[in-house]
């Protein structure tokens, strides 16, 4: 590949009470005859095979400007996918797609979530049996995606209300951009990553939440960052107010309440997506942090009306 960017952000209980959230983003430019998608590059929640296919517990869409390829789900069947185009992935929806082995694509993807697109996806705004939208003029989109790419490249252990609005608005016009006359016709019808001025600190929260997925542990962390664990624990104190540990538990402990409340996954597979050894593991870091246990926590979130996706 000549060009691969992406970051996954951090997200957390209060991150979801914005109703309109960013997950991740990222930019890839894929070559004829590469190797689709690319092993042990996103975290396990994210990675995928055509084989098996995927199912996510949020909203992805994913742009298209060169190249071709195919994109199949249960709502579709197998399709196909051209240049100049936009198609969405939708919670609970199986899916797999890929780009064309003679031809590559570059793809720009977004990542998203919150009760906003859960709603427009029940009023039928946004729908898994009309997921891929034409689009004849994809430059401007282009730019503003890469605009919104740039501002998270520059600060990506954290997250942002304007982030989300700018994903919103980049979501927006995608929908506004498209010629599907059914499309316009559907359309008519807690805790934050503390910003930090601290590169060191910066940079291994990132890590944290973008490779946490593997067996990542402090030493591994303060290896790759070439420091001393005394000193980053030091740092993490002053800028985060925890240590390096407890920021990896509390990747993990996000991306486990997120799965819980939004699938119906079992214990075993929410802890190994969320990065866990395993699902006592993960017991153990409920009832430390959360005072309750796993089973416990997603009866809790059910019977608050909280909606969830099974697989």
């Amino acid at each position: 590949m000549s060009e691969h960017r992406y970051h996954y952000l951090p997200v957390s209980d209060f991150t979801m009470k914005w109703g309109a959230y960013v997950t991740g983003l990222g930019l890839a430019v894929y070559q004829p005859g590469d190797v689709y998608p690319p092993p042990a590059y996103h975290p396990q929640l994210y990675q995928f095979d055509w084989n098996r296919g995927r199912t996510l517990p949020e909203f992805q869409m994913l742009l298209i400007t060169t190249g071709q390829g195919s994109f199949e789900s249960l709502a579709t069947g197998e399709i196909p996918i051209k240049a100049n185009s936009a198609f969405f992935l939708f919670p609970g929806v199986w899916h797999r797609y890929r780009p064309g082995s003679s031809t590559g694509w570059t793809e720009r993807w977004l990542s998203f979530n919150g009760e906003y697109f859960h709603r427009l996806m029940n009023l039928h705004v946004i729908t898994p049996d009309n997921p891929v939208l034409n689009i004849p003029s994809p430059q401007p989109l282009v730019q503003r995606f890469d605009k919104l790419l740039e501002k998270i490249n520059a600060r990506p252990s954290r997250n942002s209300v304007l982030w989300s609005l700018s994903a919103m608005g980049l979501l927006a016009e995608t929908m506004e951009q498209t010629e599907d006359d059914s499309f316009f016709s559907n359309l008519e019808s807690g805790f934050e990553a503390p910003a930090s001025d601290d590169p060191l600190v910066s940079k291994a929260v990132e890590m944290i939440w973008t490779y946490s997925h593997r067996i990542l542990s402090v030493d591994k962390l303060t290896r790759q960052l070439r420091t001393p664990r005394r000193t980053l624990d030091r740092r993490f104190r002053e800028v985060l107010g925890r240590t390096v540990l407890e920021e990896i538990n509390r990747c993990r402990l996000t991306r486990a309440k997120r799965l819980l409340t939004e699938t119906t996954l079992p214990m075993k597979t929410v802890a190994f997506l969320a990065g866990f050894t395993d699902a006592e593991r993960m017991r153990v870091v409920f009832l430390n942090q959360e005072k309750v246990t796993p089973t416990d926590y997603r009866r809790s979130q059910q019977a608050s009306g909280l909606k969830t996706f099974s697989p």
